[in-house]
């Protein structure tokens, strides 16, 4: 700007090209307010991370030995979206996944008697829901088993559901590979198997360890009706 202009003329220009400026400028869109629910799941997410200090687990999702649960679905309490699916879960189609997010507090499991999806082709089950129940989860895992991971991090907490009708069994431990090395490699320039080793097992149940086919230790679960402690070979 000329510095020889009047300051009137200058002060004028100035407002002009504020005003200009202001006009190019896209307002922010209005922040969508947060529903009671919305609430307390973020406060819910945040007291988890706060207690395990980092996101990310292993989670494990079978059932029991001849029992099958349709259009099922897994959510942390009061989230609106799921964190795990299943069409149809059995023993035999155990998923093991890492996933990123905090551990949630509480989770709700819902199952329908059937694992069809709406018309429409949505990825959305349709069938009606007939078991729907919410479980603790965060709060279960031991102190012990966190300050374990935050002494040494090169470990995965597994979180482990085995459906039932019981009512969904919960575990948890941590797995490791001891001497576990990326760039060691086998004669075909594979890397070299390390069986994993698990500590801090605890909860509801625990699965039976399987070597070549053979149980080398036996699995056991905590019968709800009678709250004996049963062996099982899976």
């Amino acid at each position: 700007m000329n510095p020889r202009l009047p300051s009137p003329f200058r002060r004028a220009l100035l407002a002009l090209g504020a005003a200009v400026l202001a006009g190019c400028r896209t307002p922010p869109p209005p922040e969508k307010p947060v529903t009671p629910e919305q609430a307390r799941y973020l406060e819910s997410r945040q007291r988890m991370l706060d207690r395990f200090g980092r996101a990310g687990f292993e989670l494990v999702v079978d059932a029991m030995r001849e029992q099958e649960f349709l259009g099922v679905e897994f959510f942390p309490e009061n989230a609106r979206y799921e964190f795990y699916a299943s069409s149809r879960q059995t023993l035999r189609n155990q998923t093991k996944m890492i996933l990123s997010q905090p551990v949630p507090e509480r989770v709700r499991i819902i199952w329908r008697d059937s694992s069809k999806f709406v018309p429409d082709g949505r990825a959305v089950y349709a069938g009606n829901i007939i078991g729907d129940e919410t479980i603790e989860v965060g709060p279960r895992v031991p102190q012990a088993l966190i300050d374990d991971l935050e002494r040494d991090p090169r470990g995965n907490l597994r979180l482990k559901f085995r459906m039932s009708d019981q009512g969904t069994l919960f575990g948890w431990d941590i797995q490791r590979r001891p001497g576990y090395d990326p760039r060691e490699r086998d004669r075909n320039g594979r890397p070299l198997h390390v069986r994993p080793v698990h500590s801090f097992a605890g909860g509801d149940f625990r699965e039976a360890e399987i070597f070549n086919g053979k149980v080398v230790r036996k699995g056991w679960y905590i019968d709800r009706r009678t709250g004996q402690r049963i062996e099982t070979d899976y």
